[in-house]
């Protein structure tokens, strides 16, 4: 009987370790821009306030809410109305979803940067996406809407 005690308390301790191994992480936008080559999964979320976000949207962009939960295989990208805002809110969905989840150090001129290789943006409009994204998978779900795209 002990082997079955050892072995729960091991395969418990291994089915918990991506929790654990899972972090925030702040990026400038050289750094984003080099995980962003990868060409994984991403979803980006807006953590920035409401009249940023209007002014300047990021499209298919998820609004941040604590209930945030990345699909697996993927990573997020957060961008926030500064690196503190960012970090807190990468913090909460790491916490929630147990993936890596980054901040954009710099906020949206930081995510810009990004987008053209880490390079200062040049003055033609872009389209501001990585190649591949994902959408969280409680933003699809029955029930009353998490965001409302306009």
């Amino acid at each position: 009987m002990k082997w079955l005690e050892r072995f729960m308390i091991v395969l418990a301790c291994a089915l918990s370790v991506p929790a654990w191994a899972a972090q925030a992480e702040l990026l400038d936008s050289a750094q984003l821009a080099e995980v962003l080559k990868k060409g994984q999964p991403c979803c980006v979320i807006d953590a920035r306030e409401e009249g940023h976000r209007k002014q300047q949207p990021i499209p298919f962009a998820v609004i941040y809410n604590e209930s945030i939960k990345p699909k697996a295989g993927g990573f997020a990208v957060v961008v926030g109305d500064n690196d503190r805002q960012a970090l807190a809110a990468a913090q909460v969905i790491v916490k929630r979803s147990g993936q890596d989840v980054f901040a954009v150090k710099g906020g949206y001129a930081a995510w810009k940067r990004a987008q053209s290789g880490g390079k200062a943006p040049s003055g033609e409009p872009d389209t501001i996406m990585p190649q591949n994204f994902t959408i969280p998978s409680n933003t699809c779900e029955p029930g009353e809407a998490l965001h409302e795209y306009k």
